[in-house]
């Protein structure tokens, strides 16, 4: 058995969602905890097929002062860990907190996530760490994984770096989940208070969006049918990496270009040329 799921990511026009979505609907759904995100993704309307289901995601991650997990993803290392902390929906709303672990092996990625409370609770918390606190409100059997989250934390000395925001359609199929990323940004976060907000960067051109495949062991049918249909290639896509590119290491554009999705860097360079 294989370790881990595999991901592969694209880096496609918006304009090919509808394309792309009616390919697979015999075998996808939307989620079905998803709310309705028409009021936030206008640029869709009229809608073609159903309206856009999800969920408004926001992460904080974290690095040591010297970004050496950033450094990992310079130096394109095979495997590599991130820690992040993740909740969902507006600010000013009540959702859960993950505490997340990734571990990057190729194209394949272990995570281990852990519900420590709610966003009401975590608001409430040590204005430093409040993850210490937050262990205590996760459950029993998950309380090891929650533990050795803050203990990496401690022995690489990480604290918030940045937070990275976008709005998630999701699609699923049993254990497979199909999902586009819509108005990607970042921001230069050090508050692990501020688990949600605006994001002053965005991560993508105007028009662009993140199309993500999951599954466990064999891609499905319907996803291979997808991928060749469309002649899709999966690129490297790490919303961390932009985010720190474009923010903390924004005096380094040379940065930025290296973790810009080929697709991108072509269709910016041909409309550059033109």
């Amino acid at each position: 058995m294989k370790e881990g799921r595999a991901e592969l990511k694209f880096a496609l026009p918006v304009s090919m969602r509808h394309e792309l979505l009616e390919s697979c609907a015999a075998h996808i759904a939307p989620d079905l905890n998803g709310d309705s995100l028409a009021p936030w993704l206008p640029e869709l309307s009229p809608f073609q097929g159903a309206p856009p289901v999800g969920y408004r995601v926001s992460s904080l991650y974290l690095d040591d002062a010297c970004l050496d997990g950033y450094a990992q993803r310079l130096d394109d290392l095979r495997i590599r860990n991130r820690l992040r902390i993740r909740t969902y929906g507006e600010p000013g709303s009540k959702a859960p907190v993950f505490l997340e672990a990734k571990r990057k092996l190729a194209n394949r990625v272990i995570k281990h996530r852990v519900q420590v409370g709610d966003t009401e609770q975590w608001a409430l918390g040590d204005p430093r760490q409040p993850w210490v606190d937050s262990v205590a409100r996760s459950k029993a059997r998950q309380r090891p994984l929650a533990e050795r989250w803050v203990q990496a934390t401690r022995s690489k000395g990480m604290g918030v770096v940045c937070r990275v925001a976008y709005l998630r359609e999701t699609f699923v199929e049993g254990s497979s989940r199909l999902t586009l990323d819509h108005h990607v940004s970042a921001q230069a976060e050090t508050d692990p208070l501020a688990l949600r907000g605006p994001c002053s960067e965005p991560l993508l051109p105007e028009g662009w969006m993140v199309l993500e495949l999951k599954y466990d062991e064999q891609k499905p049918a319907w996803m291979r049918h997808l991928v060749g249909r469309l002649r899709l290639a999966s690129e490297p896509v790490s919303k961390f990496a932009l985010g720190i590119a474009l923010t903390l290491r924004a005096h380094h554009p040379g940065e930025a270009r290296r973790f810009c999705p080929p697709s991108i860097r072509r269709h910016l360079d041909h409309r550059s040329a033109g």
